[in-house]
């Protein structure tokens, strides 16, 4: 398969992952009245994307995809895990990994990613997202670079749709924030391309701490 059709189909919404499932603490924000308009949900993801991902996710996603052995691959993982505070966010990220992984493996033969959905079985990895999808995309022949931007792609529909499933904004705004995203999603793969996989330092405190509200919330219409 051409590789962009295959990154177009991994991060598409269809894709049987469970990414849908996540507001990546939206919801509690917008509970919390912390987020009320298109431009706070711009503000939201300008921080996830440069501030999180670019420091976290997107560089374990980029090492990764140039890991050469699997022990380098679940070190990454493990790593990944390490730096996610809140539960809520690190069991979403490996429950949406794993089944990444695993979809992605029954489409296409490759040693590494079938490793590592051994490694998942028998209860050596993690599985978080960003590991599945840099084994998975490696696999599909999408360069290290196109993969990490459909990485923010995905992230940013995800959150998009989100926000008009909790009627924050309608489906013509979630385009507008999509469209203008496009630079800051450039920048962050920048950003992490630079970045010591070994050294992850994501920070954004309150989304942190509106996942880690979310686990106790009465409740709740996403998984995190």
């Amino acid at each position: 398969m051409d590789p962009l059709l295959g990154l177009l189909q991994l991060v598409d919404s269809s894709f049987p992952s469970g990414a849908f499932t996540l507001s990546h603490g939206l919801e509690t924000l917008i509970a919390d009245g912390a987020v009320r308009s298109p431009e706070d949900l711009e503000a939201v993801l300008r921080i996830s994307l440069l501030d999180r991902l670019a420091r976290a996710d997107l560089v374990v996603l980029l090492a990764v995809h140039r890991a050469a052995a699997l022990d380098e691959v679940l070190g990454h993982d493990r790593r990944l895990s390490s730096v996610k505070l809140a539960a809520d966010d690190r069991i979403a990220s490996q429950r949406v990994g794993r089944r990444l992984a695993v979809e992605a493996s029954r489409l296409v033969n490759n040693e590494l990613l079938a490793g590592y959905v051994a490694a998942l079985a028998d209860g050596r990895a993690p599985g978080n997202s960003a590991v599945a999808s840099g084994l998975a995309t490696r696999a599909f022949g999408v360069p290290d670079s196109d993969a990490a931007i459909g990485a923010c792609w995905g992230f940013a529909t995800g959150l998009c749709a989100a926000a008009v499933r909790l009627g924050l904004i309608g489906h013509g705004n979630a385009q507008r924030v999509l469209r203008g995203a496009g630079p800051i999603m450039r920048e962050a793969v920048e950003r992490a391309a630079t970045s010591d996989p070994r050294d992850l330092r994501p920070s954004a405190p309150q989304l942190d701490v509106a996942l880690a509200r979310h686990e106790t919330a009465a409740a709740h219409l996403f998984a995190s």
